[in-house]
């Protein structure tokens, strides 16, 4: 049986090698990710824990989809093959087993050639992570078989999977039937299909309205995970959809003089399990990129938002190297300046969960903005319950309303905090307020900070009146320059997830052309027969390229279609609007990055396979 599947690896290399870059770069993808989740917590690094654990849920989800897809579209263009085994006397258990050996060849060759490079990839992150302060300076990143085990035991069941549903059609009927059954694809779906397709639909659409119940970051998040859901179910009864949608193009050319046209739209009638595997993967692209920027975009707009709408204060004092202490008193007894309230911003941790056999897990990483001198109506974060001034006591604290969500705690509860120097201190909650992405999750008075830190000079004094504060060596900005100023640092932030997610976008574009590359390389004999029989090159051009507008324009449909309740729900929740938070130029780039690797990974090869001669 091994000495069969390696003559098959062989027999068949373009579909094995497209099945081979996949699951090079999807482990390569996986064991990256699994480096950063051991260090952040091997390395008590718990934000780096928090955004490894948030990127492995979404590149996990899409690598499952992808490699499921390569590998069942790889096996399907066989079915011809293993309905000849059958009928030769093989039975459906040696089909299995001869599948069984030729995913463990790939996977024994590909797998080790991504993962243990993407083991040392993992380290070209370092710079952004200490940049963006996910980690502190000269930190070291871990390196251990763990994560080249755990990419292993993802992807090697979810291939196996997949391509052992791909030969069922085959190994489940008869020697007879499967030869008969091997040359067409049934256009209909399995009621378990269907029944799945219909349950992902609709908690698609239940899940993108979840900002609308719990408005802010957590029921936007929540949200926009609807477009996973939607694009499954998309996955799940493409066939059906696709072969609809083909058959009434068809129906309604049907007076059409234009051979090729009519030859195309039937070839994607009577192939649309075939054309759907290459449509998702390019929806699932479009997607994926659509909805992460939007999210991204709106909590950035909605922090701007609410930080604009927060601050009473005529101006806004700043410094290059902080306002001291000094300073702060000189311009409270500065004429025409009224009142004065100090903030900054000191990294700590919160504790998250009083389980203690979780370690550094029940931390996680936080900053809290101090302010100093009470808020003197010249900030107003929102307040829900209790009130601001109480927060001049020591030991106090104000959370956001995100920040306590699910905790069941409220006003007089406490929030245990701990501090770089190791100090802990179990701090009251005296209120809670909603502009938390404008503010921060948790705000505290100077008296409640150690005593180490109370001297620290303060990012920003918000004030009330005008002066000429160059004396002291202060400027002064407008609100509105602060905000941008800040809303700008704030995107600049982002620069991790950024790279995260470009990384994540071009394998699912490099997934996308490796399966329009393997699906047309395998109409070789259907276009040398076209060519035998009469069809022109230019007949031939023309026919693969209505295929390739027909794959464009349900990929583009589909794509966008999965995002826009995803994208509705978080412009209510984060923006207060309607409108879909849609970054444009993003998904005007991705919409022509699917006409381009739509129209190279199929123009390119037909014209190859095409010049074959009528001989």
């Amino acid at each position: 049986m091994w000495s069969f599947a390696r003559s098959a690896v062989r027999a068949y290399r373009s579909s094995f090698i497209g099945s081979f870059l996949i699951v090079m770069s999807a482990a390569a993808l996986l064991s990256a990710n699994g480096v950063l989740m051991e260090s952040g917590l091997r390395g008590d690094a718990p934000l780096l824990t928090t955004v490894a654990a948030s990127f492995a849920g979404t590149a996990i989800l899409v690598v499952v989809l992808v490699v499921a897809s390569t590998f069942a579209s790889a096996l399907r263009q066989r079915n011809a093959q293993f309905a000849l085994l059958r009928a030769v006397g093989a039975t459906p258990t040696q089909v299995r087993a001869m599948v069984t050996a030729e995913v463990a060849i790939v996977f024994a060759l590909a797998a080790p050639l991504g993962a243990v490079p993407g083991l040392f990839a993992a380290r070209l992150l370092t710079p952004v992570l200490e940049s963006g302060g996910i980690v502190p300076g000269g930190f070291e990143l871990a390196i251990s078989p763990l994560p080249v085990v755990g990419s292993l035991f993802l992807l090697f069941p979810t291939a196996l999977l997949a391509a052992r549903l791909a030969a069922r059609e085959v190994t489940k009927a008869s020697p007879t039937a499967a030869v008969r059954g091997a040359s067409v694809e049934p256009s209909s779906l399995s009621g378990a299909r269907r029944t799945t397709a219909v349950a992902l639909l609709v908690s698609g659409l239940l899940v993108a309205g979840t900002p609308f119940i719990v408005p802010g970051t957590l029921g936007s998040a929540a949200g926009a995970t609807s477009a996973f859901l939607l694009i499954s179910a998309a996955a799940l009864a493409g066939p059906a959809v696709v072969g609809m949608i083909a058959r009434r193009a068809a129906h309604a050319t049907r007076s059409s003089s234009n051979a090729a046209v009519m030859l195309a739209l039937v070839n994607s009638r009577g192939f649309s399990r075939r054309l759907t595997t290459a449509i998702i993967p390019l929806a699932l692209f479009l997607a994926l990129g659509t909805v992460q920027t939007g999210v991204n975009g709106s909590m950035v707009d909605a922090a701007g938002m609410q930080l604009r709408a927060g601050l009473g204060s005529a101006v806004v004092i700043t410094s290059a190297d902080g306002v001291t202490t000094e300073q702060a008193a000189a311009v409270a007894s500065t004429p025409g300046i009224d009142a004065v309230v100090a903030s900054s911003t000191v990294p700590a941790e919160v504790k998250v969960d009083s389980d203690e056999d979780l370690g550094g897990l029940s931390w996680e990483q936080t900053g809290l903005r101090v302010v100093s001198g009470g808020m003197s109506g010249l900030v107003d974060v929102g307040v829900t319950a209790g009130s601001m001034d109480d927060l001049t006591g020591p030991s106090t604290i104000a959370v956001s309303s995100e920040s306590l969500f699910a905790t069941g705690k409220g006003v007089g509860d406490t929030v245990e905090l701990r501090f770089d120097g190791g100090a802990e201190v179990s701090s009251t909650i005296v209120a809670v307020y909603d502009r938390g992405l404008g503010f921060g999750g948790y705000i505290i008075g100077e008296s409640s900070l150690p005593s180490s830190d109370r001297e620290a000079a303060a990012d920003v004094l918000f004030a009330q009146g005008s002066a000429d504060l160059a004396p002291i060596g202060l400027q002064t900005v407008s609100v509105d320059d602060y905000v941008d100023e800040t809303v700008a640092g704030a995107a600049s932030q982002q620069e991790l997830g950024a790279i995260l997610l470009f990384v994540l976008i071009f394998f699912l574009a490099v997934a996308a052309a490796n399966t329009l590359v393997m699906l047309t390389s395998a109409r070789r004999p259907e276009f040398v027969l076209l060519r035998r029989i009469g069809t022109t090159r230019r007949q031939l051009a023309s026919m693969i390229s209505v295929e390739s507008v027909f794959v464009m324009v349900m990929a583009w449909a589909i794509g966008t279609l999965s995002v826009i309740p995803a994208l509705v729900g978080v412009a209510y929740g984060m923006l207060g609007g309607f409108s879909p938070a849609i970054e444009w130029p993003v998904y005007g780039a991705l919409s022509g990055a699917v006409v381009l690797i739509t129209s190279a990974a199929t123009m390119v090869p037909a014209r190859i396979a095409g010049r074959a001669r009528n001989r």
